[in-house]
């Protein structure tokens, strides 16, 4: 290997640490929060979290190396999902009345596999997809995602403050998490902003060590490897769980639209010729492939991240060997058990704090992708209609005894009620041609 090549490869191999540290605060956030949420066990909390890190690194790699139709071959890394959080810890409190924990994480992941399976058919549609899930209809999701997660997560924090026996450590502990977070997310320091998710986390713990919070006494750090398993919580369908978790699949799917086109225009390809659509649809189908991959191996469904898009502007580099050598450290990372062991001893208040935050972002993005293509008095209506017929439905359903149970199962979650009333009226309100410009 020449002098040349040898310094590019380090290059390439420095960069792809920091994607790699840039993504990986979001990829441990995710499972964290919701195994969290779902009252999970601390040994199935661990292999959630190693799993979520093995299958992001190796899904990043499926989506960069373009095997036929699949990947998009751009320097796009892959993470799970936060769009999936609420949706996922709803309707594992309702499967878990009549079935064991595991039973029901099964039943998820065989759901969210047939979704994946019908995402991989629709990428061949993706100029009808993005004509579909208009800017609307996505910001209005995002909306309700994030702020009926920031609602449940402000009253757990809420509850916890008034139970707790010092409420002066507690609101240092929350305060410090804040200002970490918020000051690194939105301050003048783009390489910092890259890691304020990992940084608020680490602040935050340290804090709560300084009043005596952590216990080092429950880790287990007896295995020295970790290696994802097949269907390690057995495999179920529920056509309701199908049912409510598709409508997030394709919020998710517009969503991977922009980020794929924002890392497109950084490498310094061009928009909309034929090279450009042949690495979206590659790129979707590599979402909905690495979403049916983590399903199988037990973790919950991956995305195209958008962190990544930031370093590529501040470094110019956009070479695809970049995000291997972080899908490799990634990999890495989520082989070596005692990782997933110490981000369980972070106290819930610093998680609890974190994604009060990170879920009042989700909003936020929703919010300026609704107001991206917001021209007129038919956007506000679909936004609208749906934000307030999804939490009205959702509110009222229970006492509208006449319809079937699964139906009201299914009308019970804001988030997909609301984003199939924005469908709707996206579809029947007069003047679509005029406002269907798509994110």
């Amino acid at each position: 290997m020449s002098d040349e090549a040898l310094q590019l490869s380090g290059q390439s191999f420095l960069l792809g640490s920091q994607h790699a540290l840039a993504a990986v605060g979001g990829i441990i956030a995710a499972p964290l929060i919701i195994a969290m949420g779902m009252g999970l066990s601390a040994s199935q909390t661990s292999y959630l979290i190693s799993a979520a890190l093995v299958i992001s690194g190796l899904a990043t790699v499926l989506q960069i190396v373009q095997i036929g139709p699949l990947g998009s071959g751009l320097l796009s890394l892959q993470g799970t999902s936060f769009a999936f959080v609420g949706p996922l810890i709803f309707l594992y409190h309702g499967l878990v009345e009549t079935h064991s924990s595991d039973a029901a994480l099964g039943i998820l992941f065989g759901s969210a596999l047939v979704c994946a399976g019908v995402m991989i058919l629709l990428t061949t549609f993706v100029k009808t997809l993005r004509q579909l899930i208009t800017s609307n209809v996505s910001g209005l999701t995002l909306v309700l995602i994030g702020g009926s997660l920031m609602e449940t997560t402000a009253r757990s924090l809420f509850e916890t403050y008034t139970s707790a026996a010092a409420p002066g450590p507690f609101l240092w502990v929350c305060g410090i998490t804040l200002v970490a977070l918020l000051g690194l997310s939105l301050g003048p320091w783009p390489r910092l902003r890259m890691v304020s998710i990992l940084a608020g986390l680490v602040l935050g713990t340290l804090a709560a060590s300084f009043f005596g919070w952590l216990d080092g006494a429950s880790l287990n750090v007896a295995n020295a490897l970790f290696l994802p398993k097949l269907m390690p919580f057995g495999f179920g369908i529920d056509w309701m769980v199908v049912v409510i978790l598709f409508p997030i699949f394709l919020v998710s799917a517009t969503e991977s639209i922009g980020d794929l086109t924002a890392t497109n225009a950084l490498s310094g390809h061009p928009y909309g010729d034929a090279a450009y659509w042949r690495r979206l649809r590659g790129g979707l189908m590599g979402d909905a492939v690495n979403s049916g991959l983590a399903s199988v191996f037990g973790t919950f469904p991956n995305t195209t991240f958008s962190q990544n898009n930031g370093l590529i502007r501040l470094s110019g580099a956009s070479r695809p060997t970049i995000g291997l050598y972080a899908a490799g450290l990634l990999c890495l990372l989520g082989l070596m058990p005692v990782l997933a062991e110490v981000i369980q001893v972070i106290p819930d208040p610093v998680i609890s704090t974190t994604t009060f935050i990170l879920f009042g972002l989700v909003a936020w993005a929703g919010l300026q992708v609704f107001k991206s293509n917001a021209r007129s008095w038919r956007c506000g209506l679909v936004f609208l209609g749906g934000l307030g017929g999804g939490y009205w439905v959702a509110g009222n359903v229970e006492t509208w005894t006449v319809l079937p149970g699964l139906l009201i199962q299914v009308l019970a979650f804001p988030v997909s009620t609301g984003a199939f009333i924005g469908l709707m009226l996206e579809a029947i309100l007069p003047g679509r041609a005029r406002a269907t410009d798509a994110h």
